[in-house]
C-alpha cells in the first residue's frame, strides 16, 4: 500500500512525502533522480539497483537510501519484487544527510530491526490525516535519520574503524581541549594519517576532528561562563584554548548565535 502526502509548510525542518509497505514493487526508471530523499528496503525477493554507475542486488532485510535528485533506476530479478519505501524532504534535509557522510546513495547490508521496522512500527502515525499530525511526521523523519546514524556507528564491521581512531581522538580532545590540537597532532597520536582521519571522522562524527574540538571548546566556555563569574570573557576563552578574546567572541557567536558576554548576562 502506497500512502502520498501533499504537504502544505514547507518550512518544517523535514516532511514525508510519501511511505509504501508490502510492495509489489514495479520496475522504476528516473534518469533524473527524485526530487526527495529516497528509502528503499526489501520484504521478499529480489531486485536489481543502479544508482549512477553502480549496481548492486537488493535482497530481504538490505536497504538503500538514495539522495535527492540523484539519477537511479530498479527492478526485479525475476518473480515477485516485495519492497517498503518511506520518501521525505525538508529545509534541514541537506544539513542531515550530511551527518550521515553520503552524497549518492548509503547501501546498508546488514539487518537492523529497528531501521528495518520503523515503517511497520510508524506508517499509522504518518498516514494520520489530522493536519497537526505533520508535524510528529518530521519529527519521525528525524528519529529515522538518527537510526541509518547510530546503525553507521554501531555496526560491527565499523567497530574497528571506531574504537581505533574516533574514540582516542574524541579522547584526546576531552583531556587537552585547553592545549593548541591541529590535524597533525591526531594523525600522530593515532598514527593515521591526517586524510584518513578527516575521512573517518566526517563519516562517524559529521564533523572534522579540529570543528569537533572548537564544539567542545565552546561547550566548556559555556560551563565556566555560567558557574564562575569571577573570570572574565577574555580569561574563560584563553582557559578553554583559544589564543585571543576576539577568536573566542567569533567562534562562541557563530556557534551559539550570541557573544559570550550575552549569553552570561541572560543568566546573571
Amino acid at each position: 500500500m502506497r500512502y502520498s502526502f501533499r504537504v502544505t509548510d514547507r518550512s518544517l525542518p523535514f516532511f514525508v512525502d510519501s511511505i509504501g509497505y508490502d510492495w509489489h514493487q514495479e520496475d522504476i526508471n528516473r534518469p533524473h533522480g527524485y526530487p526527495y530523499v529516497h528509502w528503499l528496503q526489501g520484504l521478499s525477493g529480489t531486485g536489481e539497483v543502479t544508482v549512477g554507475d553502480h549496481t548492486f542486488s537488493l535482497g530481504p532485510g538490505q536497504g538503500l537510501l538514495i539522495n535527492q535528485g540523484i539519477p537511479h533506476a530498479y527492478h526485479s530479478n525475476g518473480g515477485d519484487w516485495q519492497t517498503e519505501f518511506f520518501t521525505f524532504g525538508g529545509a534541514l534535509i541537506a544539513e542531515a544527510t550530511a551527518m550521515l557522510s553520503f552524497h549518492d546513495y548509503l547501501l546498508i547490508k546488514e539487518e537492523d530491526n529497528q531501521v528495518f521496522d520503523f515503517i511497520k512500527t510508524h506508517h499509522l502515525e504518518i498516514e494520520d490525516p489530522d493536519p497537526l499530525k505533520i508535524y510528529h511526521s518530521s519529527e519521525l523523519v528525524y528519529s529515522f535519520l538518527l537510526l541509518l546514524k547510530r546503525h553507521m556507528i554501531t555496526n560491527p564491521r565499523n567497530q574497528p574503524i571506531y574504537q581505533n581512531v574516533i574514540e582516542p581522538i574524541i579522547q584526546l580532545i576531552h583531556d587537552r581541549y585547553s592545549e593548541d590540537l591541529e590535524n597533525n597532532d591526531f594523525a600522530e597520536f593515532s598514527n593515521y594519517s591526517e586524510q584518513y582521519i578527516l575521512e573517518v571522522f566526517r563519516k562517524f562524527a559529521g564533523t572534522s576532528p579540529h570543528q569537533y574540538l572548537l564544539q567542545y571548546r565552546i561547550q566548556k566556555a559555556k560551563e565556566l561562563l555560567l558557574n564562575n563569574s569571577k573570570y572574565s570573557v577574555e580569561q574563560v576563552g584563553k582557559m578553554v584554548g583559544f589564543n585571543t578574546n576576539s577568536h573566542f567572541i567569533s567562534v562562541f557567536k557563530r556557534f551559539e548565535h550570541i557573544t559570550p558576554g550575552k549569553f552570561r548576562h541572560f543568566y546573571f
